[in-house]
């Protein structure tokens, strides 16, 4: 044993070979550059959709409860409050908010000429409050306490659709009958970058669509429910519903907003084929590696043969230098991603288009029990081809060396 790490300490520290000492150099680049770029495309994917959910979350909460009576019918008909989730909610501890919302289609219109169809969406002032994050700009002097009546919250597209401004009176226009006009004073500016919700919503106050609609205090459009811990949504799910009643239609968000989350989903797929690519070329290259240094220890493979030593003795010694030169890589490469999520999370160095990609800077969401899996799994398949190629030193024998060398 002491021979070996004598042997390998030898080949290893050997600075007389500049051919030996490119290989390694070129080892730690493949294992450190693949690590760091799978590392970090995982982490930029899971930041991604984790900025993207965050944002749905936000505006529509992790459940919607409506009425069964939405799908057959043209009319916007009520679930009652006092009985149904909205009664039996504080029973769930999993349950953190509820949120009653009424909607209503409606036409706006600013000091020009360009009307907008639109959703109100009418919510407690509360709710104000649960997109706070996503509003860029409000003005700080209006009282929503007193007068949050007197206000509404539009998207910054159609604001620009209206060339409106914060502070500006909206003429809305309600096709009830008899149809309702309201004046109402632009509070601020939300964005969320989702067409599904700039292009259509804008917020006020749901005592607006009660007085339109004719409905008291124990009658809502739907429900925006919250939960505690927004990554069992699904298991969740029965356990929500069960405390709904027989008219309450419950869906969980991501399968009101499919769309956006089927997309997530095949970003998934995008990472996998990438991850699939980035291993097989740092093995491919690792497997080379290991046969070129092979190759170029040929001649003292056979003098260590023509001695008596054993296959398995010769194998040990480059498989030291196989598993030194991952550690290295590894070591890097890790080191590599981490520097970068560091640098980006605090300069905001590499941007995105907003119109394209929903958020502006791009994120990284670090998660530690993925990052143990990925190290452990790329340093299985690079062990993998790196042992496969040690196998030619059984075939290697003492008269093959000699005039090969």
């Amino acid at each position: 044993m002491k021979l070996s790490k004598k042997i390998y300490a030898s080949i290893w520290n050997s600075d007389l070979n500049v051919f030996s000492s490119i290989i390694k150099k070129i080892a730690y680049i493949t294992i450190a550059t693949g690590l760091s770029s799978i590392i970090l495309s995982v982490f930029i994917l899971e930041g991604f959709k984790k900025e993207i959910k965050k944002k749905v979350y936000n505006f529509s909460g992790h459940y919607d409860v409506s009425s069964y009576a939405d799908g057959i019918t043209f009319q916007n008909s009520p679930i009652e409050l006092d009985r149904g989730l909205f009664s039996k909610y504080r029973e769930n501890n999993k349950i953190k908010k509820i949120y009653p919302y009424i909607v209503s289609s409606a036409l706006v219109q600013g000091d020009y000429e360009s009307i907008e169809g639109v959703i109100f969406k009418g919510v407690s002032k509360d709710f104000f409050d649960e997109i706070s994050n996503n509003i860029i700009s409000f003005n700080e002097s209006f009282d929503l306490n007193s007068n949050f009546s007197k206000f509404i919250l539009i998207s910054s597209e159609i604001n620009k659709r209206l060339q409106s401004k914060i502070g500006d009176t909206l003429t809305v226009f309600f096709p009830n009958s008899p149809p309702v006009f309201r004046k109402l004073i632009v509070y601020g500016i939300y964005e969320t970058g989702l067409e599904e919700i700039d292009d259509v919503i804008v917020y006020g106050d749901i005592n607006i669509n009660r007085k339109i609609y004719g409905w008291d205090v124990f009658k809502a459009s739907g429900l925006s429910v919250f939960i505690n811990n927004p990554d069992n949504i699904d298991m969740y799910f029965d356990e929500i519903r069960s405390l709904s009643s027989y008219d309450e239609f419950v869906e969980t968000v991501n399968q009101k907003y499919v769309q956006i989350f089927d997309w997530l989903s095949l970003l998934d797929k995008n990472v996998i084929i990438f991850f699939i690519i980035i291993i097989f070329v740092a093995s491919f290259n690792m497997l080379s590696i290991v046969v070129i240094l092979i190759m170029e220890r040929i001649k003292m493979i056979g003098i260590l043969k023509s001695f008596g030593a054993k296959s398995s003795f010769i194998i040990s010694i480059f498989s030291r230098i196989g598993f030194r030169l991952i550690g290295m890589g590894i070591f890097i490469g890790n080191a590599l991603a981490f520097t970068i999520i560091l640098l980006q999370n605090k300069f905001q160095l590499f941007k995105l288009n907003k119109d394209n990609y929903y958020i502006e800077n791009i994120p990284f969401d670090i998660n530690y029990f993925m990052l143990l899996k990925i190290n452990l799994l790329v340093i299985g398949l690079i062990l993998i081809s790196i042992i496969i190629p040690l196998f030619i030193i059984n075939r290697i024998k003492v008269i093959d060396s000699i005039q090969f060398s």
